[in-house]
């Protein structure tokens, strides 16, 4: 049994503006009889024994793509293939070209290169330390949705479109670049095996060892305007500390609540 607190609101950990509404001074969230840490992306010790939404580790395994790209090929995630190091031969063998290069840390596609030829990777390594990366098959997928999720399934979700003024060649999709379709929007186009890809972005959570989270999901398109029975998916990136519009604050406010009591009662 743990131990008893006075009703107080859960106290946020998150340095992400967009997040401002879940702290407890906007009232938000309901009071609880215990003590309750929301982590949003924060790696902050806290002393005690509070209930964590989120822990230390699980959000160092989201923040890091060697963790996060470890634990998801230990879960058998659909994921990119991807090395570390690494000579120029062994990376053109096993991955050929484009190869996608991230850096361990880095968000909203800052620290990712794309590279087409010998000659590219080349001078990326003149001036880059190999060892602070990760290379990755490129996948091209027509469509990216970000799902964010529990073990309850997907709560929200949206899909990304790219503008109609991005740059050509534009390969990774974020808000400067893109347009969100809601699920209700015909442009949204719901792959046929969702309930399959919402699985394994669950068993995705599990291995980084988070409660809540987000993720980027690249899916094969329709064929002459067929949609598939059963599009190839690849799970891009994790994050566990997603940027929050007004929907997706009011979804966080609904599900949070129910998240806390379920792992109360373990």
């Amino acid at each position: 049994m743990k131990k008893q607190y006075k009703y107080t609101r859960p106290t946020l950990y998150s340095r992400h503006p967009s997040h401002q509404i879940l702290r407890a001074k906007n009232k938000t969230l309901p009071l609880f009889p215990f003590k309750v840490i929301i982590r949003l992306g924060s790696t902050t010790e806290v002393e005690g024994n509070p209930l964590e939404i989120n822990t230390v580790q699980g959000v160092k395994n989201s923040a890091s793509k060697l963790l996060m790209k470890q634990k998801f090929t230990e879960a058998g995630v659909k994921t990119a293939k991807w090395l570390t190091g690494g000579g120029i031969d062994r990376l053109e063998q096993e991955l050929g070209y484009p190869i996608v290069v991230k850096s361990f840390y880095g968000s909203r596609g800052v620290g990712n290169t794309k590279i087409e030829s010998r000659e590219q990777l080349e001078q990326w390594l003149q001036n880059h330390n190999p060892n602070n990366y990760i290379f990755e098959e490129f996948i091209k997928m027509t469509r990216e949705y970000r799902l964010h999720v529990t073990n309850e399934g997907c709560f929200y979700t949206c899909r990304k479109l790219l503008k109609g003024d991005a740059p050509e060649g534009t390969w990774q999709r974020h808000d400067d670049v893109c347009s969100w379709a809601l699920e209700h929007n015909p442009a949204f186009k719901k792959p046929k095996n969702w309930d399959d890809i919402v699985a394994d972005c669950i068993k995705a959570k599990n291995a980084l060892g988070l409660d809540i989270c987000a993720f980027d999901v690249g899916v094969q398109g329709s064929i002459d305007g067929v949609e598939r029975d059963n599009p190839e998916w690849n799970i891009f990136e994790s994050c566990s500390a997603a940027s929050f519009g007004s929907i997706t604050s009011q979804k966080y406010i609904e599900v949070l609540p129910k998240l806390i009591i379920q792992k109360y009662n373990g």
